[in-house]
């Protein structure tokens, strides 16, 4: 597991979705920054709310993002959680005419 790494967690009967904001020493606890949560196939996004995971209980994203979701709010989800990388993987970076704003 690494830094930014994008996993599922099971809270109860509610998946989660977000990417891994730290990871603690032996990979004990680690730190989950939630950005949305899985109902019904489908992300409902929102504001990034961190939380404490045993490894064992965080699963790859595989290919969900790119399965459910369109590209527009991948970009959004991008820009709130300010990761210019994959901003500029997701819009082709200067290429398409896109550029990365710090405002």
């Amino acid at each position: 597991m690494e830094i930014g790494e994008w996993k599922i967690a099971k809270i109860g009967d509610l998946a989660v979705i977000g990417y891994i904001s730290s990871i603690g020493c032996c990979h004990s606890q680690i730190e989950l920054a939630i950005v949305g949560r899985i109902t019904k196939g489908k992300i409902m996004w929102g504001t990034p709310t961190k939380l404490l995971f045993g490894e064992h209980r965080l699963k790859p994203v595989g290919t969900l993002l790119d399965d459910i979701q369109d590209k527009t709010a991948l970009i959004d989800l991008a820009l709130m959680t300010k990761d210019k990388e994959w901003f500029e993987e997701l819009t082709g970076g200067l290429k398409s005419g896109v550029s990365w704003s710090s405002n």
